[in-house]
């Protein structure tokens, strides 16, 4: 990447399609709401664990598709604001340390857990880029996951995937209309 100013890399940051990590994380919610009718315990603790931790490598396979292409770049040839959505989401790997203990007391309290803290770079994704929908969703999720969990534990697996569903099907359209909006304005101009 060129040495562009940090002005010029916010703006082209704002200007991605960003729909890979979003779809992801949405067919592995629906995925493990599927499952959740049909695993015995021990293994829906397995499909939590395995489906969250593969959103962003399943994202980066659907970003070819989308034309977002997240393969793993060089950190010379990344836009500074993509490095700092990358510590979110390590940020938010960070956090399983959160989710194994708490989970060995209490495995309901896994997708809690977990559909709180891969919510975590909504937020910042959502400063970052000016999406007001993330960061709305962000909020929206934790406080749906926390009144779930509080109200209904032991219906954790299937609760909390579909409050996770149901955020990403807001915020997805929103975010693809404001970028189709972009585009249309970036040909006009």
């Amino acid at each position: 990447m060129q040495h562009t100013s940090l002005d010029q890399q916010l703006i082209e940051y704002r200007h991605q399609r960003a729909l890979a990590m979003p779809l992801s994380g949405m067919i592995v919610w629906i995925l493990l709401f599927a499952l959740s009718f049909v695993l015995p315990p021990l293994q829906l603790v397995m499909a939590v664990f395995i489906g969250t931790g593969s959103i962003v490598y399943l994202a980066m396979g659907i970003s070819r598709l989308t034309g977002e292409n997240m393969s793993f770049k060089k950190k010379h040839e990344r836009n500074w604001f993509d490095n700092v959505f990358l510590a979110a989401v390590g940020m938010s790997f960070l956090t399983f340390a959160i989710s194994i203990p708490f989970f060995m007391e209490n495995y309901l309290a896994l997708p809690f857990a977990l559909a709180v803290q891969t919510g975590l770079m909504w937020l910042v994704y959502g400063v970052i880029a000016a999406q007001k929908v993330a960061i709305v969703h962000a909020i929206v999720r934790t406080l749906a996951c926390v009144t779930a969990f509080m109200l209904w534990p032991e219906l954790s697996f299937q609760i909390q995937p579909l409050i996770v569903v149901c955020c990403y099907g807001f915020s997805i359209p929103v975010m693809e209309r404001r970028w189709k909006i972009q585009q249309n304005l970036c040909v006009a101009s």
